[in-house]
């Protein structure tokens, strides 16, 4: 496993259920075709952030040999069951950059 070269965007969509959920959805880049298993993997604290964003890890698995150098795009998904009170959203970071996504922005999903 290993980060993704770009972050580009990123959404949460509350999931009306019990207890309530956040879809979190994270667009990106990788520098060559291949790459498989995108996946968003939170950061751990020992004193949770002041400022009330929940960090997460892009990252994908890449190719197990030579590839093509192509920009690829690559998108995750990960739904996060009940989050505490005190979050007020995500930043998902990459080789590159981060981008964030607000819950006060986000959009009501029922499933």
């Amino acid at each position: 496993m290993s980060i993704i070269l770009k972050a580009g965007t990123a959404r949460i969509a509350i999931l009306k259920s019990s207890p309530p959920q956040w879809n979190i959805k994270a667009d990106g880049v990788v520098a060559t075709a291949g790459w498989s298993n995108p996946r968003l993997e939170p950061r751990f604290y020992i004193d949770f952030p002041t400022d009330g964003i929940q960090d997460f890890d892009f990252i994908a698995d890449p190719p197990p040999g030579i590839s093509n150098q192509v920009i690829s795009p690559v998108t995750a998904y990960v739904n996060w069951a009940d989050p505490p009170s005190y979050v007020q959203g995500v930043r998902i970071h990459s080789a590159n950059n981060s981008v964030e996504a607000m819950a006060g922005t986000a959009k009501d999903l029922t499933l």
